[in-house]
């Protein structure tokens, strides 16, 4: 398990928009793929995730079976939206008796994708306000937050676990794929800035409609949908500060 105390804290120009002759602007963090490595990818699948294929790989075999069926049916468009994947997918967590305690361990052994601690911390948060938009878990993306000193995340899903450890509720939001775009627009207007006062991170095929419309969009190790469409492609987080500076 990687832990990293934060040394950040919230202070009055986290929250100004001018400083000095420089426009504050938001920088925006994929969370599975882009801040933690992805390790496992089950058969038939094409989009990477750190939490939702892992917890597939624990659950064995069938499990494993039915996830791989759900990617098939988000490629054939057989989901109306990304909440119903999810739906369909957390009634197999359910049937194979996915636990708090699996769960909770899947989180704290996700591992932080090489120079992205350093990376991230070394932001001036005077000039750059940081959010997390993730189409994975909210437990992931709180794990980061405060490992990184980030105060801003949007998760497309969070668990609720009950007496006996076992699923018993849940909380989804819309915020992958074009999702992700309708969050980043919130956060822009509630700070008063512009529709170009903000950067992308990402890595995933998920990724690229927001890709397509960020002023500056940074591939890290993209997909190759991904590359295709983003202003920058980066293959080691120590290179992200010459983008942002």
């Amino acid at each position: 398990m990687q832990t990293h105390p934060s040394p950040y804290r919230p202070t009055e120009n986290s929250f100004t928009r001018d400083v000095g002759d420089f426009v504050m602007k938001l920088v925006v963090f994929d969370v599975e793929g882009t801040l933690f490595q992805t390790l496992i990818r089950l058969p038939g699948t094409h989009i990477d995730s750190t939490i939702w294929q892992g917890i597939a790989h624990r659950l064995g075999e069938s499990a494993i079976a039915d996830e791989v069926a759900t990617h098939g049916r988000w490629g054939r468009g057989e989901y109306r939206n990304y909440l119903e994947w999810m739906k369909d997918t957390i009634l197999i967590h359910q049937k194979y008796g996915l636990t708090g305690t699996v769960f909770r361990e899947l989180i704290e052994s996700a591992q932080y994708c090489a120079n992205v601690v350093d990376a991230v911390r070394g932001i001036d948060r005077a000039r750059f306000e940081l959010v997390l938009i993730s189409g994975g878990f909210r437990e992931l993306a709180g794990r980061a937050q405060r490992d990184l000193g980030i105060i801003h995340a949007f998760a497309a899903c969070e668990y609720d676990f009950g007496p006996d450890d076992r699923l018993r509720s849940f909380n989804l939001l819309p915020c992958d794929f074009r999702g992700k775009l309708d969050f980043i627009q919130l956060m822009l207007r509630e700070y008063g800035l512009g529709e170009k006062d903000w950067m992308f991170v990402g890595d995933g095929a998920n990724d690229v409609p927001i890709a397509q419309v960020a002023p500056v969009s940074v591939g890290y190790r993209p997909h190759a949908s991904l590359r295709e469409v983003v202003t920058h492609a980066i293959e080691d987080y120590a290179d992200l500060h010459k983008l942002i500076d």
